[in-house]
């Protein structure tokens, strides 16, 4: 893996078209010259604006995968077994990333029953490719002990025929670095230590294929599952899976609007 510095300017560019109609004593010429003097001012208010932006170095790691900037930390799911994350759980595979906790009252409930939908309606699309992963934002409190009453009580089982869902704790530092290397934070301190804000987020991506997303759980259901199937899939089954299933049922509906039509032209009729 190489690492090189890549200057990238960033520059706004302003494009602006003056007319200029001529009154009554102004000769054609004047109005020419008038022109170019105000296109001439815009040129040099660019260039000013061009020359005043900054020019910052950002490093870019060619030949690599998002994921590989993924720490590989220790976990303990609901079961009590030892994970690392990205080894056992995100390694070529497909994986939907959420962060919650137990004593939430807010946000986390929505989540978990959105994401039971998803679980279920991908299962046939993804089968064993789909994992989902829920981490906790409170290592302190959130035992295996308590991942178990947790799942019991939104009704969350280990089912063989829907994609595994894993519940995990583990070390906060660890589970907050974590956290930001997914993008999963807030750039002011004092909302970023907010666990709310974190906690209606769903992280989910493609090892294999090196596509990543994360989208707000709140959004349009069919959209975000539109999205995440797109995102994921690792052929075109998978990937239009969605479109192909909103297609089908646009077009029932339109059979079933059309019997309707005619059964009512009929009656009407008939009468």
């Amino acid at each position: 893996m190489s690492n090189i510095k890549r200057s990238i300017s960033v520059g706004c560019l302003f494009s602006l078209s003056v007319m200029l109609t001529a009154g009554c004593s102004q000769s054609p010429n004047v109005a020419s010259n008038d022109s170019a003097q105000v296109e001439s001012e815009v040129d040099r208010q660019n260039n000013i604006r061009v020359a005043s932006l900054s020019t910052d170095d950002y490093e870019t790691v060619l030949d690599a995968r998002v994921s590989d900037r993924f720490p590989d930390i220790d976990l303990l799911d609901h079961r009590g077994r030892k994970l690392q994350f990205y080894t056992d759980l995100v390694e070529d595979r497909c994986v939907c990333i959420i962060y919650f906790y137990t004593r939430c009252v807010g946000s986390c409930p929505i989540t978990t029953q959105v994401v039971k939908k998803l679980r279920k309606d991908m299962a046939e699309t993804f089968g064993d490719d789909l994992l989902f992963v829920s981490l906790t934002l409170e290592p302190e409190v959130d035992s295996p002990q308590e991942l178990q009453t947790y799942m019991k009580l939104h009704g969350i089982e280990d089912d063989p025929d829907l994609p595994e869902w894993i519940y995990a704790t583990g070390d906060f530092e660890e589970l907050d670095a974590l956290r930001r290397n997914l993008g999963i934070y807030d750039i002011d301190p004092i909302i970023d230590a907010d666990k709310t804000e974190h906690a209606a987020i769903l992280t989910f991506g493609n090892d294999r294929l090196d596509r990543w997303a994360a989208l707000p759980v709140g959004m349009d259901y069919r959209q975000l599952k539109s999205a995440m199937t797109r995102i994921m899939g690792n052929n075109e089954r998978q990937r239009y899976q969605s479109v192909v299933q909103y297609r089908e049922a646009m077009m029932q509906n339109f059979r079933d609007n059309t019997a309707e039509n005619n059964t009512a032209e009929n009656n009407v009729t008939e009468n």
